[in-house]
């Protein structure tokens, strides 16, 4: 498979401007960069790489965000269940993961929906390593999705929020409309 995608960020009322993503996949590499707005409306700088397994499990991922104190970085690896940070430190509270969520970009649903490869009403939750920027804080949450017809499902947050939405996939199985947060363009 090979896209490229845009994608504008809808979710921040105190940005100045909408956030904009430029996004490429080329086989199983996704990379991608983007202009974000913080919670305070402070902009943001996020440059992530992402490499996935056949089944679409991601084995690296490598992250960079650039703001007004200055730059970070995160790199994380899967081997199997298990993940490591960029030295080799293995991060238990994420063994079993299979999926992978990073904020701000509606990319991420994208694999783990290719993933679970759902029949229409079929319904399946999972456990994700969740990467929040510009902070770049890492930490498991419960997903779950559902299958509501060929180009729509259900997403849901398991962790207590009852957060929920219907993601609109394009032809291709890319997320093109999440409600209230991203527009394809």
């Amino acid at each position: 498979m090979r896209t490229t995608a845009l994608w504008t960020h809808l979710w921040n009322p105190r940005a100045p401007a909408q956030g904009l993503e430029d996004f490429r996949l080329e086989g199983r590499r996704a990379d991608a960069g983007m202009v974000a707005f913080d919670d305070d409306g402070q902009p943001y700088r996020l440059s992530y790489h992402l490499e996935y397994e056949k089944g679409w499990e991601p084995r690296v991922f490598q992250a960079t965000v650039r703001d007004g104190d200055g730059s970070r970085s995160l790199v994380l690896r899967r081997d199997g269940l298990h993940w490591s940070d960029g030295e080799g430190k293995r991060l238990a509270e994420l063994s079993g993961c299979l999926d992978l969520d990073l904020w701000p970009t509606p990319f991420t649903n994208s694999p783990s929906i290719w993933r679970l490869f759902l029949n229409p009403g079929e319904r399946r939750e999972i456990d994700v390593v969740f990467i929040e920027a510009p902070r770049l804080s890492v930490r498991r949450m419960r997903q779950a999705y559902t299958r509501l017809d060929e180009y729509r499902y259900l997403y849901q947050n398991l962790d207590g929020g009852g957060f929920e939405a219907v993601l609109t996939l394009d032809e291709d199985g890319l997320v093109n409309r999440y409600p209230m947060f991203f527009q394809r363009v």
